[in-house]
C-alpha cells in the first residue's frame, strides 16, 4: 500500500505540444513507479478563465470534480459540470476543458498507463 498527501506533492505546469498551459497545474498522486500496475491518479487545478486545449488520445479517462465548475466538450457535446460530478471521456474523442467560473477548479483524473 502507498499513501500520499496532496500537500506533499509538487505541482507542475501542464504542457501541450511543448507549451505551458497558463494557469493549469498537475500533481501525479499515484503512478506506475508507486507500484500501481494499471492506472495513474492525477490532481489538476485550473485557475479561473483558463482552458485545457482540445486534444485526443487512444485511452479513456475518468474525472471527478472536487471543487469549482467547468465546461467540458467531448466531440460535439458540451456540458457544464460542477462539484461532485463524475465524467467519463471515451478513447479517441477530441475533448477540452474551460474554467469560466470565478474560483479554482479542482479535479481528479484517472488514466490507464500507456
Amino acid at each position: 500500500m502507498k499513501v500520499s498527501c496532496l500537500d506533499e506533492i509538487q505541482d507542475k505546469p501542464v504542457e501541450f505540444n511543448g507549451k505551458i498551459v497558463y494557469g493549469v497545474s498537475i500533481r501525479w498522486l499515484i503512478k506506475k513507479e508507486d507500484g500501481a500496475p494499471n492506472f495513474a491518479m492525477r490532481y489538476f487545478e485550473m485557475q479561473p478563465n483558463t482552458e485545457i486545449p482540445s486534444h485526443s488520445h487512444p485511452w479513456e479517462h475518468e474525472i471527478f470534480i472536487l471543487d469549482g465548475e467547468c465546461e467540458i466538450t467531448a466531440g460535439s457535446v458540451s456540458k457544464k459540470v460542477f462539484k461532485n460530478s463524475a465524467v467519463f471521456i471515451e478513447p479517441n474523442i477530441e475533448h477540452s476543458y474551460k474554467n469560466n467560473g470565478d474560483k479554482v477548479l479542482k479535479f481528479l483524473c484517472i488514466i490507464p498507463h500507456t
